[in-house]
């Protein structure tokens, strides 16, 4: 089994909603899945710290999905998964679930899962570079407004 990360859920959601829910759906096709919560979709409010006093405050709402699932595939097998995302997409969260029960647990289709991961690693990584190329242009160089001020006061 590859190296697990704690990157596979931002890996698998790099890829339509869609992608993940079919993927889910086929894999367990013949399994009686259940639920350990009930699967919850709302807001959640942000909690971030101002850097200058530490405080707490609320920078605003954001769609939160989450899901603990049960895999049953037979003669006793049970398997859990659990997933939390930023999406309001319905079954999301209990496909991602699924998901990261077959995956590590290497259960049938685990490396479906894998594959649509690595991929979606790749997808992340292009998002990445294209962010830093975009931040590295938008760079400000203040030591250059420093010379000028010593270049004007000679």
């Amino acid at each position: 089994m590859e190296q697990v990360d704690n990157q596979w859920l931002r890996a698998l959601t790099a890829h339509a909603p869609e992608i993940v829910i079919q993927l889910a759906a086929r894999l367990t096709q013949g399994w009686q899945i259940s639920y350990e919560t009930i699967p919850q979709t709302g807001l959640s409010l942000l909690q971030l710290e101002d850097s200058v006093f530490h405080e707490p405050y609320y920078l605003g709402e954001i769609p939160l999905s989450t899901a603990w699932v049960k895999l049953n595939i037979g003669h006793g097998q049970n398997y859990q998964g659990a997933a939390q995302v930023m999406s309001d997409v319905p079954n999301l969260a209990t496909s991602l679930a699924i998901c990261d029960a077959i995956f590590m647990n290497q259960l049938e289709g685990w490396q479906e899962v894998a594959d649509l991961m690595a991929r979606g690693r790749v997808i992340r990584q292009e998002e990445d570079n294209l962010r830093g190329a975009m931040l590295a242009k938008t760079k400000v160089d203040f030591s250059l407004l420093n010379q000028e001020e010593s270049d004007a006061a000679s």
